[in-house]
């Protein structure tokens, strides 16, 4: 089947692929989108992407789907943006000027790319794919996925879903690490003290006989020691972790030693995702970052209802009969994974 030709230098052009499964259709999909609204496009590009969706009636399929995820995404953006600026926050909404009609997505690329024309966008929208540092990570996992990293002996490491780390110089019994994004478990092994260091944002974690769970989401950074003693320094200020505890710091460097339950942050080691009295609001926020597609709260006013339950991160989709049923909340299923609450 012949496929389209495109420029292998511009890393922003989506790599043609034969045999394609229906998820990497979909990442493809979602690579035209991401090059028409970055207001590089031209039209070669146009002609290349109809070429593309001609390929298959799959590919053109995908293409629409993921066109309308798009356009839906927005719509709930702009529903959560007219709320009361009082009312709780819900999950992140996307924030920007593209948005392509229905039109264009049936007609396909030239009217859409005509509604992308001079956007850009510095974020993926939300986090419908990974930025351009993420994707350059030594180390990443997918959505869902989750990855033992053998990198040293005295070191074990395990990332959680949507993570990207960057290894600087394991060696000897100094290993250097920078996470990126996402959440990782990090630990010396038995018997094996390491002198291990983290950057994460503005920070900094050191630890030698240790095991600790850190996680990054956007500038915000959290640490939760398990065992052992963890040290944090973030600009001026420095924090001396204990088993049980944790610390949250951002890019001005503001945080606060705390106590946590390390059963709760070790839960998704388990395959489990754990919430005791929890934000619904919170709650969608991190089920979003284990499944495909999206769930969107609608109506602010349930951002803060309290949710207590655990969810398999092997049937998360389970999450969404909960939602429907045990708090009786109206939900609506659209095409591309995309889930509407309220």
């Amino acid at each position: 089947m012949k496929q389209f030709e495109t420029d292998s230098t511009d890393p922003d052009m989506p790599a043609p692929i034969r045999g394609a499964s229906a998820a990497s259709l979909r990442a493809e999909a979602l690579g035209w989108l991401r090059r028409l609204q970055s207001g590089k496009a031209t039209t070669d590009d146009l002609a290349a992407l109809d070429r593309w969706r001609a390929i298959s009636p799959a590919h053109a399929s995908e293409f629409a789907e993921a066109s309308l995820l798009w356009t839906v995404l927005h719509d709930a953006a702009q529903q959560a943006e007219r709320a009361p600026a009082a009312a709780p926050a819900t999950a992140t909404v996307l924030r920007s000027n593209f948005r392509p009609s229905r039109r264009g997505v049936l007609i396909g690329g030239a009217a859409l790319a005509a509604s992308a024309a001079g956007v850009a966008v510095v974020r993926p929208p939300l986090d419908l794919w990974p930025s351009a540092m993420e994707l350059a990570a030594d180390y990443r996992t997918g959505t869902g996925e989750q990855r033992q990293l053998d990198l040293h002996d005295r070191v074990a490491i395990e990332l959680n879903t949507r993570t990207s780390l960057d290894v600087r110089s394991p060696r000897d019994g100094n290993v250097q690490l920078e996470l990126l994004a996402g959440e990782a478990a990090i630990a010396s092994r038995p018997g094996h003290a390491a002198d291990i260091t983290v950057v994460a944002g503005s920070g900094r974690v050191m630890s030698r006989d240790a095991s600790f769970i850190i996680r990054k989401t956007g500038s915000n950074v959290r640490v939760n020691c398990i065992d052992g003693r963890v040290d944090v320094t973030c600009h001026d200020k420095s924090f001396a972790l204990a088993s049980g505890q944790q610390v949250k710091y951002d890019e001005d460097g503001n945080g606060d030693v705390a106590p946590v339950d390390s059963e709760l942050v070790t839960a998704w080691q388990r395959g489990l995702l754990m919430f005791r009295r929890a934000p619904l609001a919170e709650v969608i926020d991190e089920v979003n970052r284990y499944r495909a597609g999206r769930v969107v709260l609608l109506d602010p006013a349930l951002a803060r209802r309290q949710v207590v339950a655990n969810f398999r991160l092997d049937r998360i989709d389970d999450v969404i009969d909960f939602i429907s049923k045990a708090m009786d909340l109206r939900v609506r299923s659209l095409p591309g994974g995309v889930v509407l609450v309220g």
